[in-house]
Order: structure tokens, then C-alpha cells, then sequence
């Protein structure tokens, strides 16, 4: 083999050895330069990135304010919508001032209503009360009194007379309205009158009436946690915290102070930032508006404190920069000596017993390049020898190709045999696989050993070959003892030519087989595919027409094409007919416009959808349409005009897509007239109570007691509710959903009684029998016998 003398002790040019160590320790140089020459760089936008990252840390921890009082804020609207709405309270504020017993329900309004609100807040609410003008009546939790008893007594703010507490906050009209922060003192007649913090919300009672004015209902937040939260954000980065109202007047603040005009005349938008000057003090101003109550949460925070940092971490840098450049030159050394460590052992290992040339190497390189060249010679040699093992290799090489383990675009490109090698040359792109299994060879040796497998397989693999090559290419491949495929490869030809030919061929070597050479065979036969790369998948669809031969029993053909399941139904459940009513009904355009899409898509983009059966489809959500009108007593000519027919209309269309379209037109614009008939609160409790109804349908609890809970409401304000917007009890609509959908799973599953009542909400099966005979009336059993059509 190849040496040279450089590496040789005694020889000349001993100078050609560590080159290559020299070489490395320079690249590692250069390269460890390239990042301290970027770093550099980056070291004078140092302060640039500090103040991004102030930007950013200063509005993530305004917007976790925001996150935070949002959450509080909702557990304030959700106390004043429970005192609101309750039908007590209404009565309370229309009785007769002069009614004997109106004292009497307002004390038990108290005991009954307001004690218990009580626990359904935290401390975040600090109290709550409802003035009656009618007596002019403070109700409390714990207490029923006068106006000027309350305020001498109870609660007086600090710098607010009774007659202006009285007229701006009790008399006035406030729709869930946020008066600023103020000093409220919890107990008057002492010294010191026990002060707090409040941020007071007030809102006029009945909801609905602005004129008519018959009472308030005040909460009171506690303006100690709010500065609790303001203290954690000015210890982070010693900025001022404001909360503004829509107004943009000061609702609570750190500092106590009011804020800049030219600040809050910026304040545009969702979000923001941006810097000015205040007091003579440059600062930077971040804000962000909470959609629960309309606030601005503003940080005030001065420029000076952001770049006594940027000043620190400058020279931190600079010093990290000299301290990498001096330890990144010693482990540049070290790794370039460990790298030339195993080239200097290849070069140690090719030398030991190997003969000496007289051509030199210029260096440890170039001497491994003079080995492999060498080395490559040798190959050759091995090749030669490899070649004449290529019946076997191409045996192996089909086996893997027909299994789809290799892509004959790429084969030969990591090294592998590729397709000239092998002697496969394909005619075109058209490929189909046929799998013979033997059955019975029996007659023809009636105990096969091992050789005699061989033999059937080389019969099989040879006869089905010759008749694939009579008019197109064949390629057998042993697969298991008992098994073969073929690797039909067609010539340009028509497609229909392709299927005839390939049943054609399975016929004529069922024939064969079972005709001259007395074996019983099952052929299972793939379609016609297109492209070198679905072979696999060919021989996937041959497999899966295999497993029919439990049905068909030896001697048979089965073609995949024939065993593909084709499903003859579409796809519009209970579930969603329910959802599109209460869409339209709620005038969610939107949400009626993506079910409608939804519904379309599942049953239009999927294979096996007939004309008739999309006729159907469109028939159903006609009716579903029809049903909302009848159902709500809607004027038809007011919604579609004169002599209009929806179902004539639809079907008047010539395409789906032109039905799909006039059909979400229509729902369009009766979901648009619900619109205007609802309010927006309603509507968007109808669509929670469906939403949450529906998502927890399979859960055993879910009743009215559960649904109350979850949305903080009387029992008692829930179904009447519901009952009002759907026309029927809750409890109702839960048992009829949980059985429409318990026959859905029944069409599509052989699931027991008690695994339907599982999967649907119930906590055994007699109580799901006993339901569903109820509804249906006859027992799920029957109903199942029926609707299969025996």
C-alpha cells in the first residue's frame, strides 16, 4: 500500500508532520474570532435590547394587572347580575312604600338572598348593599335600615356629605358604573372611623329604566388588594401605576396623584407604548384597555432607573467579552488537538505493516487520500465478484420494492443497487400487484416438505410471469412459503385495457394452476395505479383483498375494488339540527354560517355522496328552516316575500354549490331578524347554556343544580330562562339530546345497553331503557331491530 517518508523515522521531510494540527489550531482561531467580532457588534445595541426588553417585561406585567382585575371583575358582574335579575328584588322595587308588609320581604330578601351572596365572592368584594327609594331603605347583607342611619352609622366616605353621597351615588342614574377610589370610613362614630380604601361600582335599578329610577345597587372593592398588585409591579421596574375609566378619568392610582392630559390623550388603541417628558423627567408609557370594563391600565415609569441598568449590563458585557476571547484561544488549542489526535492514529494504524512508496505526501491528508485511492482499486475487484451474485440481490431488491420499501425515483441514491443494476427496466408508469396464495397442493404431493414449497412457488412464479409478459411486463417475488406476488408493470395503454388485462391474467393462471398442475389457489388482485412510487400501495390493496379469501374460499379471484366499503348515507345528526336552532334562534349569523359550511363539507368533500342522497341533505336543513318559522310563528311573506316556496327554490338551483349558497342566504337572514328581537345579554346566555350543555352531555351530574353553578345563577333564573328562549324545560332537552344521540352510536356501533348509557350520561342501563322507551316508545333493543331493517 501507500506511505511516505515525512512519516517514517530517519526519512527526510519530517517537517510535513503536525501540519495538519497547525492548520487546525489557525481555523479554530478564525472561527472562534467570527462570533467575538458579532458579539462586538451586538455589545453597542446593547442598550437598544434593554429597553425592548423593559418595553416587553413593562407590558407583560400590566397585562397580567389586566388578566387579573378582568377575572375579578367578572366575579363583580356576576354578584350584581344575581341581585339584578332576582325576581324578588324586582318586587321589592315596585311595592307601595305605604304596603304594611313591605318591611317584612325586604328583611327576607336579606335573609334569603343577600346572606347567602356572601359566598359566592371573595375578598376582592368587601360589601354590598341595595337602596329602596320607596322608604328610602338600605338592605345589607345582615341588615335592613334607613338611608342616614347607614351612612351616620355604617359606612360614610371621608369627604363626602350625606345629601352629595345621596344625590350623586344613590339618586343619580349609573349604568355598572366605577366611581374613582375614595377613603371610606367603616365605622363613624369612632375616632378614627376604621378608614379602607373602596372603589365603589353602582348600578341603577330596574336594569332597563333610565327615567324611572326605584333604586341602586352598590358593591364596594377593595382598594387595599388593588394597591397590593400595584406595589408588586413598582418593586419590579419603580414605575406609577394608573387605572383610568372610559373617560379616562383616574378610577385608582399608586401614587394617589391624577395623570398628565398629554398622557391620556395618547392613549389610542387596544395597546400601546410610547415616551415623553413629565415633570421635566423623560418616561416611558405603556398602557393596555381591558374589554371586561372598558379600563386603561397605564405605567408611568421614569427613563432614569431603565438606563442605570442598560450602564450595568454594558460593562458586564464587556467584560464577558474579554474573558470568552482569552478562554476561547486555550480551548481553541485544546479541540484542535483533540481533533488531530484520531487523524494521527489513522495515519499511525494505515502505516503499521505497510509497504513504503517513494511518492511523498505533502501532509497527513494527503497521505490518507493516496490509501483510499488505492483502496478504491480493490473495490473494483469486489464489484466484479458482487456482480455475479445479482440474481440474488435483484430477488431481495423486488422484494422490497413491491412492499414499498424503496422509492424507484431514488433507488441508488444513498449507495443502494438501483433499478439498470438490476435489470428492470419499467415500460410506464401503470403498476398492479397480484398475490397468489397456495391453498391446496395436496393432489400434488400429499405431504409437501420444504422443496416441494419451492417448487410450487418457482411453478407459480414462472407461469404467472409468462402470462403477464404475453402483453405487459411481470416481476414474481416469493413472499412466504406458500405465497407469491407479481409486480404487473402495463405498456401505454388505455386505462380500461389495463383492468381487462389484469383480470384476464388472473383467470388464465387460476386455469392453469388448478387445470395442469392440480394446486388450488386464491388470487387476490389490486387496481391499476399510477405513478413508480404507489407500488407499495398496490401491494397494500392486494393484501387487504387477501384477507376476503375467508369468504370466497380456494379457486377464486378477489378483486380489492369489489371488498372497498361504500357508504350510502350522509352525515346530519340530532346535534347539529339542535345547534342550527339555537343559532338562529340566538341571531349568531356567524356561527349558523360555519355549521352550514361545516355540514356541507363532511358530506360534499368525502367520497360516496350521490345527486339524491345531497337532494336529501338539503331537504332536511329546508325543513330544519321551515320548523324554525312554524315553531316561532314568523310572518313567511315579511321574512321571504310574497308566493316564495324555499324548498322550490332550493332545488331550482342546478349545482350544490349554488344550493349550498341560496341556503345559507336564506338562514341568513332569518337568523338576522331573531338579531333584532333579542337582547345581546340573552343571547349570549342562550348560546353558553347550549354550549355547555352540550360539551358536558356524557357527564353524570349535569342537571340544573350543575348548570346553575357553573354560571352562578338561581336554579330557579336558569329554567325559566331556558324555558322561555327554547320553549321547553332543560331537563327535557337533556334527556332528548342524550337519547338522539345514544341512536346515532347505535347505527354506527354494536354497543351494549349499559356502554350506551355510559357514553351518553347515564349511571346504569335501566335508567337509560326506561328513558329511552319513554321518548322513542319502544326499548332500545327494538328500536335497533328496527332501524337495521330486520
Amino acid at each position: 500500500m501507500i506511505s511516505i517518508p515525512g512519516f517514517i523515522p530517519g526519512k527526510r521531510k519530517r517537517s510535513s508532520r503536525g501540519r495538519v494540527l497547525k492548520t487546525m489550531i489557525v481555523s479554530y482561531m478564525l472561527i472562534l474570532l467570527l462570533p467575538m467580532t458579532v458579539g462586538l457588534l451586538l455589545y453597542g445595541r446593547v442598550e437598544n435590547v434593554m429597553e425592548n426588553n423593559v418595553e416587553r417585561s413593562n407590558s407583560a406585567m400590566l397585562e397580567q394587572l389586566r388578566l387579573s382585575m378582568d377575572s375579578k371583575l367578572k366575579e363583580v358582574d356576576i354578584l350584581a347580575k344575581q341581585i339584578m335579575f332576582n325576581p324578588k328584588l324586582a318586587h321589592l322595587l315596585n311595592l307601595d312604600r305605604q304596603d304594611p308588609a313591605g318591611a317584612y320581604r325586604q328583611v327576607e330578601f336579606v335573609r334569603d338572598y343577600l346572606n347567602r351572596y356572601q359566598s359566592f365572592v371573595s375578598g376582592f368584594v368587601k360589601d354590598y348593599y341595595v337602596h329602596l327609594q320607596a322608604g328610602d331603605v338600605i338592605l345589607k347583607p345582615g341588615m335592613r335600615t334607613d338611608a342616614r342611619t347607614f351612612y351616620d352609622k355604617y359606612y360614610r366616605f371621608e369627604h363626602m356629605e350625606f345629601e352629595t353621597w345621596k344625590r350623586t351615588l344613590l339618586g343619580s342614574y349609573h349604568n355598572k358604573a366605577f366611581l374613582p377610589s375614595n377613603v371610606l370610613l367603616q365605622d363613624p362614630n369612632q375616632a378614627n372611623g376604621n378608614p379602607a380604601d373602596v372603589i365603589t361600582y353602582a348600578q341603577s335599578l330596574p336594569f332597563h329604566e333610565v327615567s324611572n329610577i326605584r333604586g341602586t345597587l352598590v358593591i364596594m372593592i377593595d382598594g387595599q388588594q388593588l394597591q397590593e398588585m400595584f406595589r408588586q409591579i413598582e418593586s419590579a421596574n419603580d414605575s406609577e401605576i394608573y387605572i383610568l375609566d372610559k373617560e379616562q378619568g383616574v378610577i385608582a392610582s399608586s401614587s394617589g396623584s391624577e395623570l398628565s392630559l398629554q398622557v391620556t390623550e395618547k392613549l389610542a388603541g387596544p395597546s400601546g407604548l410610547f415616551k415623553t417628558t413629565l415633570n421635566g423627567t423623560d418616561s416611558m408609557i405603556t398602557f393596555t384597555e381591558s374589554k371586561e370594563a372598558g379600563w386603561h391600565y397605564v405605567s408611568v415609569m421614569p427613563m432614569d432607573s431603565v438606563m442605570e441598568r442598560v450602564s450595568q449590563l454594558k460593562r458586564m458585557a464587556l467584560t464577558v467579552l474579554v474573558v470568552s476571547l482569552v478562554a476561547g484561544a486555550a480551548i481553541a488549542c485544546w479541540f484542535a488537538y483533540r481533533q488531530y489526535s484520531p487523524v494521527k492514529r489513522v495515519v499511525d494504524a494505515i502505516l503499521q505493516g505497510k509497504p513504503v512508496q517513494d511518492k511523498p505526501a505533502a501532509n497527513e491528508y494527503d497521505f490518507i487520500l493516496q490509501t483510499i485511492e488505492g483502496s478504491l482499486v480493490e473495490q473494483r475487484h469486489l464489484r466484479e465478484r458482487l456482480f455475479r451474485q445479482t440474481p440474488v440481490i435483484r430477488a431481495d431488491f423486488l422484494s422490497r420494492l413491491i412492499r414499498g420499501y424503496i422509492d424507484p425515483e431514488h433507488a441508488g441514491d444513498h449507495g443502494g443497487p438501483s433499478l439498470a443494476t438490476m435489470g428492470i427496466h419499467f415500460a410506464s408508469d401503470k403498476f398492479a400487484v397480484i398475490i397468489v396464495q397456495a391453498v391446496n397442493i395436496t393432489r400434488l404431493s400429499p405431504e409437501p416438505s420444504e422443496q416441494d414449497w419451492t417448487q410450487i412457488r418457482f411453478i407459480i412464479s414462472n407461469i404467472g410471469t409468462d402470462i403477464a409478459n404475453s402483453g405487459h411486463q411481470g416481476f414474481a417475488v416469493d413472499l412466504e412459503r406458500d405465497r407469491v406476488a407479481i409486480l404487473i408493470n402495463f405498456h401505454p395503454v388505455e386505462e380500461v385495457e389495463t383492468g381487462l388485462f389484469l383480470h384476464e391474467i388472473a383467470e388464465r393462471l387460476l386455469r392453469v394452476l388448478e387445470d395442469r398442475f392440480h394446486i388450488s389457489v386464491t388470487i387476490a388482485v389490486s387496481s391499476v395505479h399510477t405513478g413508480n412510487g404507489t407500488i407499495g400501495s398496490a401491494y397494500l390493496e392486494a393484501m387487504a383483498a387477501l384477507d376476503y379469501r375467508m369468504f370466497s374460499g380456494r379457486n377464486s379471484i378477489i378483486h380489492f375494488g369489489h371488498v372497498r366499503d361504500i357508504k350510502h348515507h350522509y352525515y346530519y345528526p340530532i346535534e347539529f339540527e339542535t345547534q342550527l336552532v339555537n343559532h338562529v334562534r340566538s341571531g349568531d349569523t356567524e356561527n349558523v354560517a360555519k355549521l352550514l359550511d361545516n355540514i356541507y363539507s363532511m358530506n360534499f368533500n368525502s367520497s360516496g355522496m350521490t345527486p339524491e342522497l345531497g337532494r336529501c341533505l338539503f331537504f332536511n336543513i329546508i325543513s330544519t328552516f321551515l320548523k324554525i318559522l312554524n315553531l316561532t310563528n314568523t310572518d313567511h311573506e315579511s321574512l321571504l316575500g310574497p308566493s316564495f316556496d324555499p324548498v322550490k327554490h332550493i332545488f331550482g338551483c342546478s349545482t350544490s354549490d349554488e344550493m349550498h349558497t341560496e341556503t345559507k342566504r336564506l338562514y341568513e337572514k332569518l337568523s338576522r331578524l331573531f338579531h333584532t328581537e333579542h337582547s345581546d345579554h340573552s343571547i349570549q346566555l342562550q348560546q353558553d347554556l347550549m354550549v355547555f350543555i352540550d360539551r358536558n352531555l356524557t357527564d353524570y351530574n349535569l342537571g340544573l343544580g350543575m348548570i346553575a353553578d357553573h354560571f352562578g345563577m338561581t336554579p330557579q333564573y336558569i329554567s325559566s330562562f331556558f324555558k322561555k328562549m327554547n320553549q321547553c324545560n332543560i331537563t327535557d332537552y337533556i334527556t332528548r339530546a342524550r337519547i338522539e344521540k345514544a341512536k346515532t352510536l347505535m347505527e354506527q356501533s354494536e354497543l351494549t345497553n349499559a356502554q350506551l348509557a355510559q357514553l351518553v350520561g347515564y349511571t346504569n342501563d335501566v335508567v337509560f331503557i326506561r328513558a329511552f322507551k319513554k321518548l322513542e316508545g319502544v326499548t332500545p333493543g327494538k328500536y335497533r331491530v328496527s332501524a337495521s331493517g330486520h
